[in-house]
């Protein structure tokens, strides 16, 4: 969602200068100043609502697995599957999870700003928003990989406790990993397959208006 938001701060830019040599500097600060604002605005705005739902969602697993320790017998879930411990292990995953992903919002958020706030030169914007895009592809890879392979990890076990397929620890424990593993690669090579095919060839050609930009000023000083 932020990355497609994010994605059409340029369309202007490229449906402008995809017929030119080189990137006409005036049309870029022209179209940023025109739709950055708005369009950085509505990625702010999904911003807080991670921030809220996600830091409700932490402070409450964190409740419930300190509740865990102080009165255990009336934390229960799915008794004839989860143990206690199953369910401490199953909120500790959740919160190291919604603790990551608030902190890589957080610091994007701070990117955001930054590139929203600060005056610089087309280029250095250009630069900072390649950057940013950059970074958010990433993101939506490494979220993708986590939350997934968590999810089939857990979901393995949640099966395997059903079903009793598995019986000693040592092959739960066993199994549950290459799972996890299994999902971290899968997971891994489809996001990073999706992020190319949806947002590779725009950073290309993002990265190559720069180079027009770098390569005009060069030789302006050279001349």
């Amino acid at each position: 969602m932020e990355l497609l938001e994010l994605k059409s701060v340029w369309d202007v830019v490229i449906e402008k200068t995809i017929s030119k040599e080189h990137v006409d500097e005036f049309v870029v600060a022209k179209s940023i100043k025109k739709d950055s604002k708005t369009v950085l605005t509505k990625i702010k705005r999904v911003m807080f609502l991670k921030f809220f739902l996600g830091g409700l969602s932490l402070i409450l697993c964190v409740g419930v697995l300190v509740g865990s320790f102080i009165e255990p017998e009336k934390i229960t879930f799915y008794e004839g599957i989860f143990s206690l411990s199953d369910i401490r292990a199953f909120l500790a995953t959740v919160i190291i999870f919604l603790a990551g992903m608030l902190s890589w919002n957080f610091r994007a958020f701070l990117k955001i700003k930054h590139f929203e706030t600060k005056a610089v030169s087309v280029k250095e914007s250009l630069k900072k928003f390649i950057d940013i895009m950059d970074k958010t592809i990433k993101l939506n890879i490494y979220s993708g990989v986590v939350f997934n392979s968590l999810a089939l990890g857990w979901i393995f076990y949640i099966i395997n406790n059903k079903k009793e397929i598995f019986t000693d620890t040592v092959e739960i424990v066993l199994m549950t990993v290459l799972i996890v593993v299994l999902g971290i690669v899968l997971s891994f090579f489809m996001n990073r397959y999706e992020q190319k095919i949806k947002f590779g060839n725009y950073l290309n050609h993002l990265k190559s208006n720069l180079e027009d930009i770098e390569e005009n000023e060069h030789s302006q000083r050279n001349s």
